[in-house]
């Protein structure tokens, strides 16, 4: 049965869940993040969607870089204390175990264990109605096939299903 809403109708977004690491300074910061995508594929183009209010828009609009950790299916946790606590008041690494690795060419770790991982350098800032959408030319990127998608839809992270046909 078809509901007219506007509100409740945002819910209904499947996402894919990306952790954002950003640094600048001392402060090093995760946050979770279901508007990010691919922009263009040449050059090779990623955006990321922040809130202006959070502590990750000061650090990346300082510093100019960016990493994109899209997270597997076993890491829920990591999404909801990278997306639930701020960078103000919590020491996010600390309150769970945020394997990280070295990236080459920003200073923002990357998150370990994730089906795919991409170091990106801010080309473009521009505001989005609350948002500011960064636009980051991929310097690297990573990934691993055997691991499969986090998803969030209506509130709730899953993971994705058994492919349904060949293409």
């Amino acid at each position: 049965m078809r509901v007219e809403d506007i509100e409740e109708s945002q819910s209904f977004f499947t996402t894919t869940v990306a952790l954002v690491t950003s640094a600048y300074g001392e402060q090093v910061n995760v946050m979770s993040a279901e508007w990010s995508l691919r922009v263009s594929i040449d050059p090779f183009l990623m955006a990321v969607f922040v809130g202006y209010q959070r502590g990750t828009y000061e650090i990346i609009k300082n510093s100019g870089m960016f990493g994109l950790s899209y997270c597997s299916d076993q890491q829920g946790h990591l999404a909801h204390i990278a997306g639930n606590y701020s960078i103000r008041d919590h020491d996010k690494f600390g309150m769970a175990d945020f394997r990280t690795f070295k990236a080459k060419h920003i200073s923002a770790p990357l998150i370990e264990g994730c089906i795919s991982n991409f170091e990106c350098r801010v080309v473009d800032e521009f505001k989005v109605g609350d948002h500011a959408a960064f636009i980051g030319e991929v310097l690297a990127g990573y990934y691993d096939k055997e691991k499969k998608p986090l998803i969030f839809h209506q509130g709730h992270f899953s993971s994705i299903g058994k492919r349904l046909f060949r293409s």
